[in-house]
């Protein structure tokens, strides 16, 4: 036999084979999800410090998963208020800091039955409103890990841990915003 009609034939065979397999494993989906916000904000000038309290935080999400990877768009809020510690700027004691991100993140999903483990990466754009003071935005990024355990085919509990970070220029000083996320969802598959 001839192995150069061969090898191409076996390559065809498995993707015909493969193909419906794959477009089996799509899912568009949206949720929602609530959980827990910790933010380290700082400033440039070190001998300012304070923190802000950790507090709720809720969103949206809507996406595409092909196989293994998952494209979704994101919305979260949060508000925190300011503790002040000592340094410069007391009138930002007790001010609220009203904090949004809207995005892209990347998933990688490593399915083991009904558990999904994932490790996502985003980008978007971050906003603060530090109420009677000042707000801006800016681009910035976010990095975590999570899981969701799917219920059927159309439902999904989510679980995800997520480290964001964002510096933005607020009263003419560059306010670093890193933000902790623990937050659990829920995911309605589509189709």
């Amino acid at each position: 036999m001839n192995t150069k009609r061969i090898l191409p034939a076996v390559a065809v065979l498995g993707l015909i084979i493969a193909a419906p397999q794959a477009f089996a494993q799509v899912g568009v989906y949206a949720g929602f999800f609530g959980g827990y916000s910790s933010q380290k904000p700082s400033l440039p000038d070190a001998s300012t410090i304070f923190t802000t309290n950790t507090t709720f935080c809720y969103g949206l999400r809507a996406g595409i998963r092909v196989l293994m990877v998952e494209v979704e768009g994101v919305y979260m809020q949060a508000s925190h208020n300011i503790d002040w510690g000592s340094g410069l700027l007391p009138d930002w004691d007790g001010k609220q800091v009203d904090y949004n991100y809207i995005g892209v993140n990347l998933k990688y999903v490593f399915s083991l039955a009904i558990l999904h483990p994932y490790l996502t990466a985003g980008y978007g754009y971050y906003s603060a409103d530090i109420w009677n003071i000042d707000e801006a935005s800016d681009g910035g990024y976010n990095f975590g890990a999570g899981l969701e355990v799917t219920l059927g085919k159309r439902f999904g509990v989510v679980v995800e841990g997520k480290y964001h970070h964002v510096s933005l220029d607020i009263s003419s000083l560059l306010l670093g915003l890193g933000n902790f996320t623990i937050t659990g969802g829920v995911n309605i598959y589509l189709f």
